[in-house]
């Protein structure tokens, strides 16, 4: 069996507002990671800010507070070679 792992994303429009965002939820005590924005959803500044989905409500509540300029959320599903997105709405 593949294995299988899934995260959520925020992808930041500038290398700024990615680490900020970071440093804000480390704040908040929820574990994050900056990231490459993988290529297929490839925009902005190419950072993109990874956590947990099972803290995504926590995080986006966060978010609508800072409002910082993203291009968007996404919850990404690896199984093997395999990469799956969804747009989560905000």
């Amino acid at each position: 069996m593949p294995f299988q792992e899934s995260f959520d994303i925020i992808a930041f429009r500038s290398r700024q507002h990615a680490f900020y965002f970071s440093q804000v939820l480390r704040d908040h005590g929820i574990s994050s990671q900056i990231m490459s924005t993988p290529k297929e959803i490839l925009l902005g500044c190419g950072l993109s800010v990874r956590f947990s989905p099972h803290v995504r409500s926590r995080v986006l509540r966060i978010y609508k507070q800072i409002n910082s300029p993203i291009t968007g959320c996404y919850h990404i599903i690896r199984t093997g070679n395999e990469t799956r997105f969804s747009r989560i709405p905000i």
